[in-house]
């Protein structure tokens, strides 16, 4: 019994090794045709982090609201769910996008969470800044150690918000950053809940209800619909990284510097779970194939 286990533990190292050879191989040899508007561009398996497209993805632009994603997972690791936010007079200095907190009044962190991710809310990326860390510098300090730690060589943060800084790079990333920093995030299912949601109410504890609207228009589109978060700037334009819509992502897009932002998303995603449905159906046949040419195996599959 011994030696059957020990054989079969031996059989599945060899076949997980057969299967990352021929994987890099087939990810040498495939080439996905795509063409988008997009200035950088990227397409990325969420499991394992092989890009299977990239268009200028290491090249430095700036990310706008896209940020927000690293804020959101700073104060997810940083912070309770259900800890009371109270934001102060700054919020009232932000410029729009808001969702029209009023200082002073207490809102719960899931709800900050809900207008950044929904809305793109800018005031209550302060609020979120201020509730975990006293202040925004302190808190962008966060964002810079959590990318420090993710590896992120080509991306620094100078505001929770997204909005432009001064100097202008002292705020960027790249579509592979990007991707990395969603590969990251849905990890936690409250970030790819309120990435999939068109719209949501919260409130504080002044009982007045805010409505928030997402800016993500994928996600009322026929084919392409892709869960994330976008972003704008006049310098920066359109940018945009999210995922393929399922509690499982398959594989994750980013873009920036995009003029036809929903056209690019759509031929993304659809271009992307084409070549990641191909790729897998090809590797489990080569495996398969492999399998059953191989003698030592047919042994092993043969004894009772």
């Amino acid at each position: 019994m011994k030696y059957v286990v020990v054989v079969f533990f031996a059989g599945l190292i060899v076949v997980e090794g057969v299967y990352a050879f021929l994987s890099y191989n087939l990810e040498q040899k495939e080439k996905i045709d795509i063409s988008v508007n997009a200035a950088s561009a990227i397409v990325m398996e969420a499991d394992t982090g092989r890009v299977l497209y990239a268009k200028n993805a290491d090249r430095k632009r700036q990310p706008a609201s896209t940020v927000k994603v690293m804020t959101a997972i700073t104060a997810i690791e940083n912070s309770d769910l259900d800890q009371d936010v109270i934001p102060t007079r700054v919020v009232n200095m932000v410029e729009p996008t808001v969702a029209g907190l009023k200082p002073g009044v207490k809102y719960k962190m899931k709800d900050m969470l809900t207008a950044i991710l929904i809305k793109s809310a800018n005031d209550a990326a302060i609020a979120i800044a201020e509730g975990v860390a006293g202040n925004e510098k302190n808190f962008v300090a966060m964002m810079n150690r959590k990318a420090v730690e993710l590896g992120l060589e080509n991306t620094s943060y100078a505001n929770a918000s997204g909005l432009p800084a001064y100097p202008e790079m002292s705020q960027c990333s790249t579509a592979r950053d990007l991707a990395l920093i969603m590969k990251y995030a849905i990890r936690y299912p409250v970030i790819l809940e309120l990435m999939s949601q068109p719209k949501m109410v919260i409130s504080g504890d002044d009982g007045k209800k805010i409505n928030l609207a997402t800016h993500n228009k994928s996600l009322f589109a026929k084919e392409g619909v892709s869960w994330g978060k976008t972003g704008y700037t006049r310098k920066a334009r359109r940018t945009f990284v999210g995922v393929d819509p399922s509690p499982k992502p398959r594989i994750i897009i980013a873009l920036m510097g995009s003029d036809d932002l929903w056209n690019d998303i759509a031929i993304l995603q659809r271009k992307g779970i084409e070549a990641y449905e191909k790729r897998h159906t090809r590797l489990i046949n080569k495996i398969l194939r492999w399998m059953s040419n191989n003698k030592f195996l047919k042994r092993f599959m043969l004894k009772e």
